[in-house]
């Protein structure tokens, strides 16, 4: 039950927030956790998204999606991770120390007008 009240999350996230996100790039996009992740090379961004939430995931591709520059989604960061298994998930980070991340299959976002592998 709490996976599926974070995939809800996620999504409700993701929607609302499309029209004011933007991709950072380079550090300094108010996410610590973000800035750290955009520093490493692409394979180690991939391995250390996909360690974070487990999900049987071997990264093996990691996207920035983009990070979210207004409201009260302010600072979230969002990144899509490729599984060695061929499964793939969109992670949302938020802007605190700990980073902490919710996690959704990227099959869970169709319909809702929002994709994995793209920028906002």
């Amino acid at each position: 039950m709490w996976e599926w009240g974070r995939i809800v999350l996620l999504a409700c996230v993701l929607v609302l927030s499309g029209a004011v996100c933007t991709v950072a790039g380079a550090a300094g996009s108010g996410n610590p956790t973000n800035d750290r992740l955009l520093a490493m090379p692409e394979p180690q961004q991939a391995q250390v998204l996909a360690k974070s939430f487990r999900h049987g995931c071997v990264g093996v591709e990691a996207f920035p999606m983009g990070v979210t520059t207004t409201g009260r989604a302010k600072g979230y960061a969002y990144w899509s991770v490729r599984c060695k298994n061929g499964k793939s998930y969109a992670v949302q980070i938020a802007p605190n120390p700990k980073g902490t991340a919710v996690v959704v299959d990227c099959k869970t976002l169709e319909g809702t007008g929002r994709e994995c592998f793209k920028k906002f």
